[in-house]
């Protein structure tokens, strides 16, 4: 068996609390395989929570266009949000058959949740990526060098 190039974080598993780490995750493929699948490489991703790494196997990394919208579930334990949708979803004025109306409500409704979100609970999405950001930089700095307790434990914080 032959284990693909990889690229990326040079550890696949944490253990929580910080005091392990390995490649645990990885793709192994015959010499064959890889004859026929020229440039393929695994690619460790960023974690966000779970303890282990996302690994892709690909043979190049493709800009696929913006994210997919995202509903998140704090959305459905604030009082107003039923009442929200109804009312935008009611507001929307759109001409044509059902499945074009459809994705156009849809549409308009994404970017009214947008703002709704903003102005309801600020910025939580940028909150949620600079706390990634914090992990990953923490995860770089231990895959370079071990971490100090305080480090560890600022770690462990910011993942739960």
């Amino acid at each position: 068996m032959v284990d693909i190039p990889c690229i990326g974080r040079k550890y696949t598993w944490y253990r929580p609390n910080g005091k392990a780490k390995s490649r645990l995750d990885i793709f192994l493929t015959t010499f064959e395989w890889l004859q026929h699948w020229l440039g393929n490489k695994q690619y460790v991703l960023d974690r966000q929570v779970s303890d282990h790494c996302a690994v892709v196997l690909k043979a190049n990394i493709v800009d696929w266009g913006p994210k997919p919208f995202r509903f998140l579930d704090i959305w459905q334990e604030h009082k107003e949000f039923d009442n929200f949708v109804k009312d935008k979803l009611g507001s929307y004025l759109v001409q044509g058959n059902e499945i074009f109306v459809l994705k156009e409500k849809l549409k308009m409704l994404k970017s009214d949740l947008k703002g709704w979100n903003k102005d309801v609970f600020g910025y939580i999405d940028k909150l949620k990526v600079d706390i990634l950001n914090k992990i990953q930089e923490l995860d770089r700095r231990d895959d370079e060098d071990e971490l100090d307790e305080n480090k560890i434990r600022e770690r462990r914080e910011l993942l739960s």
